[in-house]
């Protein structure tokens, strides 16, 4: 064949902000869908990958859904240790798997992004970072996420602590404990974790004996069977998110029942069992908890605090001395991005989202041409299984740059009528959920009670919505006429090497796992996979040696981690005190 006849595929560059669960998934199915077709790199502000797993190290920190349906479906590890993994765990797993997909060389670290403009002109995105160096690509992708910047308490007189504050989001494991009183502030998904592994060492850990785990290497299909089920059951309960579904009151009757068999007091349960709906926050298994804040040594403070003194905090006119303040008040998770995005007009998305973050299905903004976000406004981050619609994000994703590559698009937008009926739509729907109830939450703004965070619809209904391909709710901007790629006039069966792209588009059709068929099942994304093997785990097969720079031994029996933070009895033995202020 004359070469002039072979395709000419253009060849992308990609720019992904974040080296987390998001940056990883998207750089992945990039190897695995455009390989030939798309250069990109991952700017990640760490020394090291992880995100959001590198970056909360308290004692305690971990998974609040099972190890088993927080993983990749196509790097699933059958050596989780324990059923919610330690976020050390975690960002072993992230290495691994960025290791079997050779991602570290397209990884620079310790690189923060400082702004990213559009050029009209040239349709590319320009990202300056804070080294003062600039890269430019065709598509811009934020796997930034929300969960990433620390929010302190804003209590008059904080900054007049005598002692150490320290943030669930940055720990700092130098803090010596011995014989002090600590005021943890917050009683949200950190504090829940928290708590318990500074009160007490913990009398019972859901473990994966090695037997099990064996099991699970050796039967792929009793393995698989074990991750579907645990995904239906996560996406079967989405009917009890609706107010007025039997199931809402029989999921909070049963919620109920349990935290009041767990807390004796009744005093303690008139403060802690939520008056409001099962789920109108994010629910997190928190039973260790409600255990340990009954301990003699806890004294739980319901009164609003006033102000901090150099002594202690001031709740309800009482002082409550305190040696360490501890600040489980998670993260100030505003859509506003930390740094100026300047797309079409001059319009700066930090301006854009003050105040109100609509966006197009989460995943874009009008305006914002070839921008690409992950778990942006309105997303299923808890309306079921998380992973399964973080998998259909990318291959959503990577349909949508295949197409632009392949009819030779220059630059896709977001119709700004298709972004405003989303955004009807979904304020909406929202009427008739828990979202909308008398909780306080993150997952709503609180001057008017809008849910910014949640999707209108399951975790499953999303992936559906997604592999539709809505392309007509964009604007496409062609290079030149939209049908050059029709080429000479063969197909890609006929041809393939004058249509290569055509023929890994329909390849990615047939082999993307989150594009649902007739005969799926609620966990139909779950397929067999190549397992995650001890090795690449940094597993010695032997002794469970770690091989990731700070090896330890982990015998079966233990459940020891290796970041050095202080952990469960030693600090149990250290701290003497602890006075737990709830309201923030």
């Amino acid at each position: 064949m004359d070469k002039a006849e072979t395709s000419s595929t253009r060849r992308l560059r990609c720019t992904i902000i974040g080296a987390g669960v998001s940056g990883i998934l998207m750089a992945c199915k990039i190897r695995m869908h455009l390989g030939p077709f798309v250069d990109f790199q991952l700017l990640e502000k760490n020394c090291e990958l992880g995100g959001t797993w590198e970056e909360n190290r308290y004692p305690g920190c971990a998974c609040d859904v099972p190890s088993h349906c927080y993983q990749f479906s196509f790097a699933p590890n059958p050596d989780w240790s324990r059923l919610y993994a330690s976020s050390f765990e975690i960002k072993n797993y992230l290495k691994a798997v960025a290791k079997r997909f050779s991602l570290d060389e397209h990884i620079r670290y310790s690189c923060k992004v400082v702004s990213a403009s559009w050029s009209e002109s040239t349709s590319n995105w320009t990202v300056t970072t804070d080294h003062g160096d600039t890269i430019v690509s065709e598509i811009l992708v934020n796997a930034g996420g929300i969960l990433n910047n620390l929010q302190m308490p804003k209590i008059d007189g904080l900054d007049t602590f005598a002692g150490p504050i320290l943030h669930t989001a940055a720990w700092d494991s130098s803090v010596d404990l011995e014989g002090k009183t600590v005021a943890i502030i917050g009683s949200g998904a950190s504090s829940i974790q928290v708590l318990p592994q500074l009160q007490v060492k913990c009398e019972h850990i859901n473990v994966y004996i090695q037997e099990e785990k064996e099991l699970f290497r050796k039967d792929e299909n009793n393995y698989i069977t074990l991750r579907k089920e645990i995904e239906s059951q996560f996406n079967g309960m989405f009917g009890a998110f609706f107010k007025l579904n039997p199931e809402q009151q029989d999921m909070r009757n049963r919620f109920e029942a349990r935290m009041r068999s767990i807390i004796k007091d009744e005093e303690l349960q008139r403060h802690l069992i939520p008056p409001f709906e099962a789920g109108c926050r994010r629910i997190n298994p928190g039973e260790q908890f409600l255990v340990s804040i009954q301990e003699p040594n806890v004294q739980p403070v319901f009164d609003s605090i006033e102000k901090v003194t150099p002594r202690g905090i001031v709740a309800g006119g009482i002082e409550y001395p305190a040696d360490v303040i501890v600040a489980a008040t998670g993260f100030n998770t505003s859509f506003r991005p930390r740094f100026p995005i300047i797309g079409r007009k001059g319009i700066n998305l930090q301006d854009l989202w003050g105040k109100d973050p609509i966006s197009y299905c989460g995943t874009g903004v009008s305006g914002f041409p070839n921008y690409l976000i992950y778990l942006g406004p309105n997303t299923p981050i808890s309306n079921g299984s998380l992973m399964g619609p973080l998998e259909a994000t990318s291959d959503y994703f990577i349909r949508l740059l295949q197409r632009m590559i392949r009819h030779r698009a220059l630059s896709f937008d977001v119709l700004q009528g298709a972004q405003d009926d989303f955004d009807n739509h979904t304020r909406e729907f929202m009427k008739g959920m828990v979202w909308t109830g008398t909780c306080r939450s993150w997952f709503k703004r609180q001057n008017d009670g809008k849910v910014t965070a949640l999707w209108p619809g399951s975790s499953l209904h999303y992936m559906q919505c997604l592999a539709e391909d809505r392309w007509e709710d964009y604007e496409w901007r062609y290079d030149k006429e939209r049908f050059t790629y029709w080429n000479k006039g063969f197909s890609w069966i006929e041809r393939p090497e004058m249509d290569q792209i055509g023929l890994q588009v329909q390849a990615s059709k047939e082999t993307m796992t989150t594009l649902p068929a007739s005969t799926s099942d609620l966990a139909y994304y779950i397929c067999k996979a190549t397992n995650l093997s001890r090795s690449e785990m940094g597993l010695n097969a032997k002794n469970n040696t770690d091989m990731f720079g700070d090896a330890k031994p982990t015998p079966d029996n233990e459940l020891e981690e290796y970041d050095n933070l202080p952990r469960d009895n030693d600090i149990a033995a250290s701290a003497d005190r602890f006075c737990i202020t709830v309201p923030v």
